[in-house]
């Protein structure tokens, strides 16, 4: 992999890790999402006019699937960051490199190696870790804390992480095909047209939830909030699908796994969350964990 592409992902990890910072730190994520998807909408529509970009008809397929997947994303992320804490929820929502060979063997009968095995069992532990809600460690209660809210809303968050990801890697490598020159922007397109349909859904699903007052609340207080999300979204997964065109998806999915260490410290320090030094050495036996995997 060359550094050029490692750099781009550590900054897109950065990104990532800021702009689900800002997201938890709003008074409603639910609705602060839907002044970003208008944000986000309206800068598509914008690019759109300007470039006139023909995307290939083939690549369509994986934008309208992906944009659903999406949309269940946005829905479970939402309401996990409702109800949990974002040093908890975070890090297991980014573990789907750790599902990923398991389902692989199981289905596919591919072979897990010594050190793949050894990398899924640190991944393992660092969950068993975030698990935990007591002062004292309690293995024997570990799954009576799975079945908490966030704990559900996370593990759903993550199985839609996971349809995403395979969802993207094989339309940018069809995009790929057919692209030539500047490929940066062709991918920004494909994030913005999916990003697009996805949040148009998401907006409706919300003014119907809630209360017109409400919406107007956290819109009028929060425009500084939702700018910076869309902005740092759309350079961060931008940044991602750029690499994907050249680069294999398991690689470029465990560097970036370092969004949880910085996400674990901004949980902790800036929002006074519990736990952290737990839930940072957790954060770091998983990283090393989806290395393993990947590497």
């Amino acid at each position: 992999m060359y550094t050029s592409s490692i750099l781009l992902v550590l900054l897109s990890a950065l990104f990532h890790a800021f702009w689900n910072y800002y997201s938890k730190s709003s008074k409603d994520t639910r609705i602060l999402f839907f002044w970003c998807g208008l944000y986000t909408g309206a800068l598509a529509i914008v690019v759109f006019i300007v470039n006139k970009p023909i995307i290939p008809t083939p690549v369509w397929i994986y934008i309208f699937a992906s944009a659903f997947v999406h949309l269940l994303y946005r829905l479970f992320l939402t309401q996990a960051y409702t109800v949990g804490e974002i040093s908890f929820v975070y890090p297991i929502t980014r573990s789907a490199p750790a599902f990923i060979p398991i389902f692989a063997f199981l289905f596919l009968n591919e072979i897990i190696s010594f050190q793949g095995m050894f990398g899924i069992l640190c991944v393992m532990s660092s969950i068993i870790l975030y698990q935990q809600r007591e002062k004292d460690i309690n293995f024997i209660r570990f799954f009576k804390f799975l079945r908490e809210p966030d704990a559900l809303w996370s593990y759903a968050t993550l199985c839609s992480v996971i349809g995403y990801s395979i969802i993207d890697k094989q339309g940018m490598s069809i995009m790929h095909t057919y692209i030539s020159d500047n490929p940066l922007m062709y991918a920004i397109h494909y994030y913005l047209m999916e990003n697009l349909c996805s949040q148009l859904f998401y907006a409706g699903i919300t003014y119907v939830r809630f209360p017109k007052q409400k919406l107007l609340e956290i819109g009028k207080n929060e425009w500084k909030r939702a700018l910076f999300i869309v902005v740092f979204s759309l350079i961060s997964y931008s940044l991602i699908l750029f690499v994907l065109m050249t680069e294999k998806v398991s690689y470029v999915t465990a560097i970036r796994q370092c969004s949880v260490i910085f996400v674990v410290l901004l949980g902790g320090y800036a929002l006074k969350e519990t736990y952290t030094k737990r839930r940072l050495l957790a954060a770091i036996i998983m990283v090393i964990g989806i290395f393993l995997i990947t590497m």
